[in-house]
């Protein structure tokens, strides 16, 4: 939602910047019993009615629920092998199987549907996901979200020098950009 937030400000200003994701692990263990918790369903339900026009659909029972974020990071360095437009295309892949299909995004098969669906090259995908400096990267990206702009939760966008944590109104987006130089 956050990035929607953010592309909706920059349309309305007629203005683009240079976008760079950092991956941050949210789940570095894989959970045994995997769950849908109360408080994450009470914050899908405020980002659902938010922003309704993302159709955010709550899980429920039986469905499978993402036991690790490492394979859906990883699938997304994967991705960025294959160019910037097959990144953004593929990162948004991911967070529609997650958040409006509920797919369990920690599963590789899910991971390769979306990846197909986007266009990418299935082949050379399955050959980079397979390449250690994949792993490597996300946990080098990770540190860099920790260690250098102090994130804790996701989602944190990063504008300049500032940082922006959950679904923060337009406003704040706004704010943000003005004060980055003109071009930035």
């Amino acid at each position: 939602m956050a990035e929607v937030r953010l592309d909706t400000v920059l349309t309305r200003l007629s203005r683009r910047v240079s976008l760079r994701r950092v991956g941050y692990i949210l789940k570095p263990e894989p959970a045994a019993f995997p769950s849908f918790s109360s408080e994450r369903r009470g914050h899908w339900q405020r980002a659902g009615a938010a922003e309704p026009s993302l159709g955010i659909r709550l899980w429920v029972k039986g469905e499978r629920y993402p036991g690790s974020s490492i394979p859906a990071l990883e699938a997304a360095q994967a991705a960025r092998r294959q160019g910037a437009e097959a990144s953004d295309a593929f990162h948004f892949a991911v967070f529609r199987a997650f958040l409006v299909d509920n797919r369990d995004i920690s599963d590789r098969s899910v991971l390769e549907e979306a990846a197909a669906a986007c266009g990418l090259d299935l082949h050379r995908f399955r050959v980079d996901l397979k390449d250690p400096t994949v792993k490597e990267a996300v946990y080098e990206e990770h540190l860099e979200a920790v260690d250098r702009h102090q994130v804790e939760a996701v989602p944190t966008i990063i504008i300049g020098e500032e940082r922006i944590e959950g679904a923060a109104p337009l406003a704040v987006f706004a704010t943000a950009l003005a004060r980055l130089a003109p071009g930035s």
